[in-house]
């Protein structure tokens, strides 16, 4: 278990956790948090998530496994303090699509539903899932996502985010979560059959504190390693590098 108070020396690395959700191969996401200079925790732990300076939620298997994983061990409420409290956090692949509010690949199972809207399968003749590159367009609104050419390895999508300029928060009616909402929301999109939204940045306070990425930004190249270091860094977050 770890701990993340304001007792780091100018050795240590700044730690980032990234959640165990039992449905991902964590080896590159942990090799992408060395290279932007943080050190990786991987953990299960809701202290470790609310009290993190950074949180990456992953994920590479189905929606229903990771979000009852989630709810299991209370982490999914945990997400939704840290988004609440304005901490920066982010999602890759899977772990965009449980910001959701469901998923067709698990009817029935709720998703952290921070955003409105449903996760649907991919659309098309193309074959799935979509394993390879594919550039992205942010509108123009963004302030942090680039254009560029990214890696994906997905079958499942969000084609929209309600509403578009602000998106509240929402938890269970026994949540502790106030409904506040984000100063901006901006997506970047894709085609691949359809187009669909390939990432999503949430702004609070003048701070991106939300960056969820359909793609793969730590098998990304240098696209998603100076993606990653621009919100680390709007943050204030310090990295070893």
């Amino acid at each position: 278990m770890h701990r993340f108070g304001a007792r780091i020396s100018m050795r240590e690395m700044t730690k980032v956790v990234i959640i165990e959700t039992g449905v991902a191969n964590l080896a590159s996401v942990k090799a992408f948090a060395v290279r932007l200079g943080l050190e990786p925790i991987v953990s299960d732990q809701i202290v470790d998530v609310l009290e993190a300076p950074a949180v990456i939620l992953p994920g590479v298997g189905a929606f229903g496994p990771a979000m009852e994983r989630l709810s299991l061990l209370s982490l999914d409420e945990a997400l939704r303090r840290r988004v609440d409290q304005g901490l920066p956090t982010a999602g890759i692949c899977l772990g965009m699509q449980l910001f959701f509010e469901e998923s067709e690949e698990s009817p029935g199972i709720q998703g952290l539903g921070i955003f409105k809207g449903n996760v649907k399968k991919l659309a098309g003749s193309l074959p799935l899932p979509q394993l390879g590159w594919n550039r992205i367009e942010p509108e123009s609104a963004a302030g942090l996502i680039e254009s560029g050419w990214v890696y994906f390895a997905n079958s499942y999508r969000v084609g929209e985010v309600e509403p578009a300029s602000k998106a509240p928060l929402k938890g269970p009616t026994d949540s502790f979560m106030t409904q506040t909402a984000f100063d901006q929301v901006a997506v970047a999109t894709a085609f691949y059959g359809e187009p669909f939204i390939a990432a999503l940045e949430a702004w609070q306070d003048g701070k991106p504190i939300l960056l969820l990425c359909q793609f793969h930004p730590e098998l990304s190249g240098p696209y998603g390693t100076k993606l990653f270091s621009r919100w680390l860094d709007r943050n204030r977050i310090r990295r070893n590098v």
